[in-house]
C-alpha cells in the first residue's frame, strides 16, 4: 500500500513524524509531498480566494488513488472507522489544506472529507495527528496491539 501525504507547510524536519513513517513501513510505504511554494506564500497574503486557487493549482496534479481531504467540515471518524478507509486500498492520497483550508473545488474532488477535530490545528499539529492515526489504522488492520 502506498500512502501519500500532501501538505503546504514551510519546510520542517519533524522527528516524531519520521518515527511514525518508520513504524508504519512494515505495512505501507508513506511519502510526504510538500507543495509549499513562493506562489502559495504570496497567495496567502492576498487572501482566501487567491489561496484556494494556489492550493488547487498545487494539488490538482496530485489527485491520484483514493483521495482524502482533511477539512474541519469533514466527517468525524473514530479510529476504527478511519482504519476502514485505509483497508484494501493500493494508494491513498491525503490532502492537508493551507491557512485557508481546502477550497470548494478541491473538496469536490475528494473521495472523502475527514475532520481530525472541530478544533483548528497548526499545520504541524494536524500532520502529526494524521500520521499517528495512519499508524494506528495500519495497526488495527493488521491486528497489532498498538491501538488498545
Amino acid at each position: 500500500m502506498q500512502i501519500l501525504v500532501h501538505c503546504l507547510q514551510k519546510l520542517d524536519d519533524d522527528k516524531d513524524i519520521k518515527d511514525y513513517i518508520k513504524m508504519s513501513s512494515k505495512w505501507a510505504n508513506i511519502k510526504e509531498i510538500n507543495k509549499f511554494s513562493p506562489q502559495i506564500a504570496k497567495a496567502q497574503i492576498q487572501g482566501q480566494a487567491a489561496s484556494h486557487r494556489a492550493y488547487e493549482e498545487a494539488y490538482k496534479p496530485c489527485l491520484n488513488g483514493f483521495c482524502i481531504g482533511l477539512d474541519e467540515r469533514g466527517e468525524m471518524l473514530d479510529s476504527f472507522e478511519f482504519a476502514k478507509l485505509l483497508k484494501d486500498r493500493n494508494q491513498i492520497s491525503f490532502f492537508i489544506g493551507g491557512a485557508y483550508g481546502l477550497g470548494d473545488n478541491l473538496r469536490g474532488e475528494m473521495h472523502k472529507l475527514v475532520s481530525l477535530s472541530r478544533l483548528t490545528f497548526a499545520h504541524k499539529i494536524a500532520k502529526l495527528v494524521l500520521y499517528e492515526q495512519i499508524f494506528r489504522a495500519l495497526c488495527i488492520n493488521a491486528n497489532h496491539p498498538y491501538h488498545k
